[in-house]
Order: structure tokens, then C-alpha cells, then sequence
């Protein structure tokens, strides 16, 4: 696995040896960027779940100004945070769905990639919502399985959905 684009452009990812992470495909990764177009440029990430690191990396790289990684193993991200040298990251350890009620501050694009089947999205995103993290013209992009159902607040807009194989990309934005 490799940072697709921009300034960490071809550097190797490390990645765990056996399957207890499901990186984001670069198939998935590319086309989740391609999509996001110029509103990567300055923005504030936060990467949930983070696993590797891949799809914070991949928006530092193309020119995000700050990310947030949290998982509750950070091994591999603060390995592969080696190659942003900049400083321009923050690795926190610890569930997501318990840290999301902690963050102070906006992000402008929120990944959320679980273990498939591991979180109820609905109440995740609640949270969100609630504690106010996501911009008003941010975006939320949610990674699951195409096996699991998907539901969401009332107060979000799915703007479009996407499927690579057997995962499903969903683009949510706040009303």
C-alpha cells in the first residue's frame, strides 16, 4: 500500500502482517479523492479508525492542513506518520465512538472506516452531529460493507454513494 498523490506521492505504507486491519483499497482510496476534488487543500481531517493511516496520510499529502488520526492501536500510524515529517498530525489512542464525544473543533472531512459490521453507524454519526465536529459545508465519508445496513440521522444529506467490490463508500453532508 502507497500514498497515491501529492507531495508523499509513491512512498510505502507499513502494514500489518496478518488481517486484523482492512486498509481501504487505492482503487477505493483514488476515486474517494478524485471526488473530494479541491476540498482537500487546507482542510482539517479527522481519520476514525484509522488503521494504517492511509486515508489521513493520502488528504496530508494532497494538502490538508491538519489531521486527527484515532484507533485504538496506533503502532502503524505513528510509523507511517513518519514520512509527514511537518508536524501537521495528531495520533490519538482509544475508541473512536468514545473519543468522538471529546473533540473540541471543526473538521471539514470526517473518514469513518470500521471494522465492517463493528459500529452502528446511526449512533456514530449522532454523535457527530451532536458535539458539533463536522463543518457546516464538511463532508462525512463512511466505509462498510456492502453485507451491512447503512442508516443515518435525519439531520445529514446523502449525497451520493459508491461501491468498490464488497465495500461501500457513502458521502454524507449536514443539512
Amino acid at each position: 500500500m502507497k500514498i497515491i498523490s501529492g507531495s508523499f506521492k509513491n512512498r510505502q505504507l507499513v502494514t500489518p502482517k496478518d488481517s486484523s486491519i482492512r486498509p481501504t483499497t487505492d482503487k477505493a482510496k483514488n476515486a474517494i479523492f478524485s471526488s473530494l476534488f479541491d476540498k482537500v487543500h487546507g482542510a482539517k481531517v479527522l481519520d476514525l479508525f484509522c488503521g494504517t493511516g492511509a486515508f489521513g496520510l493520502e488528504a496530508l499529502s494532497r494538502g490538508a492542513s491538519h489531521c486527527t488520526f484515532i484507533d485504538i492501536h496506533t503502532d502503524l500510524i505513528k510509523k507511517n506518520c513518519q514520512i509527514a515529517d511537518n508536524g501537521t498530525y495528531t495520533v490519538i489512542k482509544g475508541r473512536a465512538e468514545a473519543l468522538v464525544e471529546k473533540l473540541r473543533g471543526e473538521f471539514d472531512i470526517i473518514f469513518i472506516d470500521p471494522p465492517y459490521g463493528d459500529i452502528e453507524p446511526l449512533e456514530l454519526i449522532k454523535k457527530i452531529k451532536d458535539n458539533e465536529i463536522l463543518a457546516n459545508e464538511g463532508i462525512l465519508i463512511y466505509e462498510e460493507s456492502v453485507r451491512t445496513p447503512f442508516s443515518y440521522p435525519e439531520e445529514f444529506e446523502l449525497r451520493s454513494e459508491k461501491r468498490y467490490g464488497d465495500t461501500k463508500i457513502y458521502y454524507l453532508s449536514v443539512m
